[in-house]
């Protein structure tokens, strides 16, 4: 684990957060399918875009600019589903500025737009997190009936193990 784990907090300042309580999960208690969703070392982006079968789309709610890092708050969906809620911290220096322009335009997610410019990068998951849903803004997911969100914290690093960003990543309950 990163030392970037005990700096998580920081990603919990968007309003929708907010007192939602949450705790650190093992793997072995994450149940099918965000097991396979959020246990591995690849992008959100095209996880979500294969597992769902189509493109991911950007909404974001709200973004913040302090010097070079970049903070949104967003929601990721393939069609009108909504497939993640996120909120993630990029550190723009550490990108190059065509990548900046991109990212800084709001209308890709980042998975795309480092997939799509193959800028090197590596995703190194922090932890997994549950989060009871009954606690979690309605307006982003409908209820699981009283049951548990489920997410993870990750870290993009460039190919100097620089932090390229860090994210929250929870997804909506999914049945299969």
């Amino acid at each position: 684990m990163l030392e970037g784990k005990c700096q998580f907090e920081d990603l919990l300042i968007c309003e929708r957060l907010r007192g939602v309580p949450w705790q650190w999960v093992e793997e072995n208690g994450i149940p099918r399918p965000y097991r396979q969703l959020l246990c591995h070392d690849k992008d959100m982006t095209s996880t979500l875009s294969a597992f769902h079968g189509g493109e991911v789309t950007l909404r974001v709610f709200q973004s913040k600019r302090s010097g070079s890092q970049y903070l949104r708050e967003v929601l990721l969906s393939v069609g009108d589903k909504p497939a993640e809620y996120g909120v993630i911290l990029m550190y723009l220096d550490h990108f190059p500025p065509e990548l900046r322009g991109r990212i800084l335009s709001e209308s890709e997610p980042l998975g795309s737009i480092l997939n799509t410019s193959g800028f090197p990068y590596k995703s190194s998951p922090q932890g997994n997190l549950e989060f009871p849903d009954s606690d979690f803004t309605a307006d982003i997911f409908s209820s699981a009936g009283g049951g548990s969100l489920f997410g993870r914290y990750n870290a993009l690093l460039d190919s100097d193990g620089r932090f390229l960003a860090r994210i929250l990543e929870i997804l909506p309950c999914e049945h299969q």
